[in-house]
């Protein structure tokens, strides 16, 4: 017959006795984290609107209102940085603290002697830890949606917030099993704290690592991801992936490196959906439970005190940390010894062998051990070279890669942001595969006075896989004309333009256009607010634009937002063409606006910066015959009041140079205000016989060591996106 301690639910009942500094631990944990952010943001709340509803009109206070049930709700919510900390240590505290007993032989001498199985003692250990954790979080989430239901928040209790408590508790159980499986793996409490660590945060190590050899490596590398993506969208990292999720639903700002939300100039950002991710997690955690139970049934008693309780897994652990920290000394040393090859590779014989030697060390809790198995050390030293040695000779051939025509479903000459940005006409296509050949023919080209711009070329392939590769392309003409042909293609403007972007305007606001011209600058010349009168300019303009894909002068830029009484933000920019005649003509209606270019009464002087290539340098001339300055102003776009840089300018076929010369024009204002800038053309305005008359003066400056007024290449290296 069974007693009643040797049941389950007895046991448990003990062994949470026996924990009952865990269940504190937790409930000042949650109490603080949960319960007290939520009564104090409330708290604070209230004050404020009570001020408000003197200071404010009864609007304005019902508009602030609404920000503080929001912080109210985000301390409740997902968004409570706190209670993730609190998940985090409860789960890794109470993982190792649970299990923490089979790294003392008199413990588990005792413990194995009761009477009941392995796996019994098993599921009363890690139940014990869970509910320890769990059960305060639960009721002081309970309290905390009571507390501001009861200080008149109650529209912040929705169903979203099952899904919060859903996604905490997924993740607890997957870092508590995780410590579980950590701390049956070692034979001492310290090791199991630095094995967790090692768990915990080695995936990101190894992904940081793995993209700085991949830029180290290869020439046309694209990082894969932002920084925040290699933080918080690395899978294999839950600890660190917690913090991008909220509830069911991933940060908008957490990043990815496919982009993790969609932007919608009528929306805003939208979260996408994490239940995906958490539905994979739980998964996780069965399958780590069930690994921490096998290996709790056939550990052995004896193995406690030892750095590892499995002889079988020290070599591949030890593998492991010997490649990746060695890298990772290879990569600081590079960093701090000015980018230098040579340190790299001391970085990465002083980093391998040290940690060998310290793996050794606490593998024997000796530190005679130090020079113990140099044959394996030399083995994984020699592999490690290898590799990156295989890497730096590109054997696989990352940088020649070309996608076979056929195999590309689309592609776009930028970085990967998005499906919505790639491009599938063949036509483009075709031009954005020609613009990667170009790339990878001039890999070898070891010129340094060959004028070159950087572009990356993506490529979605029709399985599915995404592909970038950037290039260093020669300023040639076919590599021009490709260029105009994408960025002047029907289908870029669509997928690219914020002008093809806007929506429906929201309830309550009203879309702006603001207009700028050539020849004032900065400074606005009017501003347009009925929106029904914008969103004819609006259409007319998308119809006008998709009629012509050839060189087009720019003459007005419009700024478009939308606003009420308390917001505002910005929805992008689009210029306004000498082409677009029905657009201008409704501009002029509306706002009484008409194009100006820069006036040559007004100019100060026009800098030339005229590049000499016997001597690679640029050399700046000043121009100051009247003449010239109109010859130079005449068809002259204002590249900087315009915001015209990189597509934006292609889009237009407007370049600041095509003969390796820049104008940039001094000028005042009507309002007094002197402005400087960049002065930009089609090719068939571009006044090269007028820059030409100068190089003369350019060189013979040069000569006489007179200082440059204006000097550097201002080539395009950045693709934007227009608007």
């Amino acid at each position: 017959m069974m007693s009643r301690n040797s049941c389950s639910k007895g046991l448990v009942r003990d062994c949470m006795k026996r924990n009952l500094w865990a269940i504190v631990l937790s409930t000042v944990g949650f109490f603080m984290a949960q319960l007290l952010p939520v009564i104090m943001t409330a708290q604070h709340s209230l004050s404020a609107h009570k001020q408000d509803l003197v200071n404010l009109s009864a609007a304005d206070a019902a508009a602030s209102w609404q920000g503080y049930v929001e912080s109210v709700g985000e301390m409740l919510g997902g968004q409570n940085v706190f209670v993730k900390l609190a998940v985090i240590i409860l789960a890794v505290t109470c993982g190792v603290s649970m299990f923490a007993y089979l790294h003392n032989r008199r413990k588990v001498d005792f413990y194995h002697s009761l009477p009941i199985s392995r796996s019994r003692l098993f599921a009363v250990d890690y139940a014990t830890g869970a509910l320890c954790a769990l059960v305060p979080y639960l009721v002081l989430h309970a309290l905390s949606i009571v507390s501001a239901c009861a200080m008149g928040f109650g529209e912040v209790v929705n169903a979203s917030l099952i899904g919060v408590i859903a996604s905490n508790v997924i993740f607890f159980f997957l870092l508590y099993a995780m410590a579980a499986v950590t701390t049956i793996l070692c034979g001492n409490t310290v090791i199991t704290l630095l094995l967790g660590l090692w768990v915990y945060f080695g995936p990101t190590l190894v992904t940081a690592l793995w993209q700085g050899l991949k830029n180290m490596f290869f020439q046309t590398y694209v990082m894969d991801a932002s920084m925040a993506s290699l933080l918080f969208c690395n899978k294999f990292a839950p600890l660190i992936q917690y913090f991008g999720v909220n509830g069911t639903k991933m940060h908008s700002w957490a990043g990815a490196v496919e982009p993790v939300y969609t932007m919608d100039y009528s929306a805003g950002l939208q979260e996408p959906s994490a239940i995906g991710l958490l539905i994979g997690y739980a998964v996780a955690a069965i399958v780590i439970t069930a690994l921490a139970l096998f290996l709790f049934r056939i550990r052995k008693s004896e193995r406690a005190g030892t750095a590892l309780a499995f002889n079988p897994i020290k070599l591949p652990v030890k593998i492991i940390i010997c490649v990746v920290m060695g890298t990772a000394f290879a990569e600081i040393f590079k960093m701090l010894v000015y980018e230098s090859e040579l340190w790299f590779w001391v970085g990465l014989v002083l980093g391998t062998v040290i940690f060998h030697c310290v793996v050794e060390i606490i593998y024997a809790f000796d530190f005679r051990a130090i020079f113990r198995k140099p044959l394996q050390l030399v083995i994984i030293l020699a592999v490690l070279c290898a590799g990156l040695l295989t890497m730096q000779s590109d054997v696989f051939g990352y940088d020649k890669w070309l996608p076979d025509e056929g195999s590309i479903a689309a592609a776009a000459p930028m970085g990967y942001v998005g499906e919505s940005t790639l491009l599938s006409e063949p036509e483009n296509i075709a031009a954005a595969r020609q613009l990667a050949a170009l790339g990878v023919e001039s890999l070898n080209n070891t010129d340094e006075n060959a004028q070159k711009e950087c572009i990356t070329v993506t490529f979605k392939l029709k399985n599915g896989k995404v592909k970038s590769r950037s290039y260093e392309l020669p300023a040639t003409d076919e590599v021009f004309t490709l260029k105009k042909q994408i960025y002047q293609s029907a289908e870029y403007k669509q997928k690219a333009w914020s002008l093809f972007a806007l929506g429906e305007v929201n309830e309550g606001y009203h879309r702006n256009i603001v207009f700028y011209t050539n020849g004032d600058g900065y400074n606005g010349v009017g501003t347009l607010s009925d929106s029904q009168k914008a969103q004819e300019i609006i259409d007319t303009l998308k119809a006008e634009t998709l009629t012509h894909t050839g060189d087009a002068m720019p003459v007005l830029r419009m700024e478009f937002s939308q606003q009420n009484n308390d917001d505002y933000y910005s929805e992008g920019a689009v210029c306004v063409t000498d082409k677009d005649v029905k657009t201008l003509a409704l501009i002029k209606k509306y706002a009484n606006i008409v194009p100006k270019a820069v006036s040559a009464k007004n100019v100060k002087l026009i800098t030339l910066s005229i590049y000499l290539p016997d001597k690679d340098f640029w050399q700046g001339v000043q121009v100051t015959d009247r003449a010239d300055i109109d010859a130079l102003l005449k068809n002259a776009v204002n590249i900087d009041a315009m915001n015209l840089y990189g597509s934006d300018a292609m889009a237009y076929g407007i370049m600041q140079q095509f003969a390796r010369s820049n104008v940039s024009v001094t000028y005042t204002d009507e309002k007094g205000d002197e402005w400087d800038a960049s002065a930009g053309y089609t090719e068939e305005d571009y006044p090269k016989d007028i820059i030409e008359k100068y190089r003369a003066q350019a060189e013979k400056d040069a000569e006489n060591g007179v200082e440059s007024a204006q000097s550097g290449d201002v080539a395009y290296t950045t693709e934007v996106a227009v608007g």
